[in-house]
């Protein structure tokens, strides 16, 4: 009978075990196939070619997957290389925070203390005399992006790019401050280009290096590197994913722009690496028996300051997904872009790492994505429809079509508009020559108006990147317009009426 009783045991104790890890696996295997419908859903909707997605919840890996368009000719894995771009700064913040912890690095001490060549057009703004602590560019300030220092003042973009973390600090002597250190936010790649050559010099050691052995190896990203210029990316990246552009709605393979990285946006990670990343964010510095540093420097890292209106920390924005607290950032190279958020109330983390980039996407496309993945970490209803960019696409092509109409028929007009300028009151004349200009006008100054509405300064070379088919609408308008307007100041000095005002 006993014999009989502990067999019957083992038999309910297998059938239990057996029963639970038969639920846990549908369970997950509903869960990825959820997560699997909607991003190939959502990448068909927009003529994505390919991403990488990581998940996880508290120590473990949820969700770790490439995707590809059926098309592409280089498949996407977990193990597949991407720029991260400006994810990249909560790095060079993590390798800042662990030498202060170190008490090598004093946040309120200012930049000319560990780089006594850090100075600016106008020193005055580097370092005020003693007292005005306020007043100085630091540690903290360079952190928390609020140096005074901007796109405005210093177009770095539009420069002589360098090839040194060096380099970049002491190119800084052309820069402009636009405010007092402190007073208030500028997003401003720089500055986190500056805190990279401080961490060299405290170290003591390269800062790629640096990361490799303080970061990276601890939190057993094996195929995560930094590199210092776009040269170096594809050097040193064994894996890398085809960068695209997009126009009219329809993707293709272009090279990256070459240009500075290191500190801002150099770091090259797969989806796979930045698993361990996120759950090293969201379990207060630590992963599996590794502990990079405290919690306390976490939080701090993820707490923007209180004396002015900014929502960035240091090398994060602190915003909310559906009610909740997100602590986020995205990357943004020219054909690569990155999303990572993290909802540490719940323990969530997700990274998204794109081959393309384009305006439309980053507007219609990506937000609705990552919003749709954490719905589905609650068990939610990604919300679905929508703008989708294959309409953006024929939408702007059916607008340059109609508008490239428009122009060719007022050039076949321009007799008919040389014999009426005698009868057209001079004024109107001018009027309608110089809306003609209009177009080549606007596309000459479109940086200067991005400056002026998002406080970044891009060039037209990367304008014509992120929105190639709006940029190509303008181009073909300004030069039609041109041509038109060149043809009526002939026609028009030609007449009699020129002669007759002057």
């Amino acid at each position: 009978m006993n014999k009989l009783f502990r067999l019957i045991l083992i038999f309910l104790s297998a059938l239990i075990v057996i029963t639970f890890n038969f639920n846990g696996s549908a369970s997950q295997l509903d869960f990825d196939d959820g997560i699997d419908r909607f991003i190939t859903s959502q990448m068909k909707t927009h003529n994505i070619p390919g991403l990488a997605l990581a998940i996880t919840h508290n120590n473990q890996v949820l969700h770790v997957k490439g995707y590809s368009a059926a098309n592409n000719d280089h498949p996407v894995t977990a193990q597949t290389q991407f720029l991260i771009a400006s994810v990249s700064k909560s790095f060079t913040a993590i390798a800042v925070m662990q030498l202060v912890e170190a008490r090598q690095i004093d946040l309120d001490s200012p930049v000319q203390a560990y780089l006594p060549e850090f100075a600016l057009t106008d020193p005055s703004f580097a370092q005020q005399p003693p007292g005005e602590i306020d007043a100085k560019v630091t540690i903290r300030h360079l952190l928390n992006q609020v140096s005074g220092l901007s796109d405005v003042g210093f177009p770095e973009l539009q420069l002589s790019q360098a090839t040194t973390i060096g380099e970049r600090v002491t190119s800084l002597s052309q820069a402009r401050p636009v405010e007092l250190p402190g007073a208030q936010f500028h997003y401003f790649n720089p500055n986190y280009e500056v805190l990279a050559r401080v961490v060299e010099v405290v170290s003591q050691q390269p800062f790629s290096d640096y990361l490799q052995t303080h970061i990276f190896t601890p939190l057993q990203m094996s195929r995560t590197l930094n590199a210092t210029t776009r040269a170096d990316a594809s050097q040193g990246a064994t894996n890398m994913a085809q960068g695209h552009l997009m126009a009219f709605g329809l993707p293709f393979a272009y090279p990256e722009m070459s240009g500075y990285l290191s500190g801002s946006g150099g770091i090259v990670s797969t989806a796979e690496d930045m698993a361990n990343y996120l759950i090293f964010q969201t379990n207060s510095g630590q992963f599996q028996e590794t502990k990079l540093f405290s919690e306390s420097s976490v939080v701090l890292m993820h707490t923007p300051p209180k004396a002015i209106s900014s929502s960035y920390g240091m090398g994060w924005f602190k915003g909310s997904e559906n009610g909740e607290t997100a602590i986020e950032h995205n990357g943004i190279l020219s054909t690569f872009y990155t999303d990572v958020v993290l909802l540490p109330k719940e323990k969530y983390g997700i990274a998204l790492l794109y081959n393309i980039n384009a305006s439309p996407l980053i507007s219609m496309a990506f937000p609705q994505i990552k919003t749709g993945l954490i719905q589905l970490l609650k068990d939610g209803q990604p919300a679905v429809g929508g703008f989708s960019v294959t309409l953006w696409g024929i939408a702007i092509a059916l607008l340059m079509f109609i508008s490239v109409t428009l122009a060719i028929r007022s050039l076949l007009y321009l007799p008919q508009w040389r014999q009426s300028i005698h009868r057209t009151p001079l004024w109107r004349v001018w009027l309608g020559i110089g809306f003609t200009f209009l177009p080549a006008f606007f596309l000459l100054i479109l940086p200067w108006i991005f400056a002026l509405v998002s406080d970044r300064f891009f060039g037209h070379v990367l304008l014509f990147r992120s929105m190639l088919d709006l940029m190509l609408w303008l181009s073909v308008c300004a030069v039609l317009g041109v041509v038109n307007g060149i043809a009526r100041l002939i026609f028009l000095a030609r007449s009699n009426r020129l002669d007759a005002v002057s």
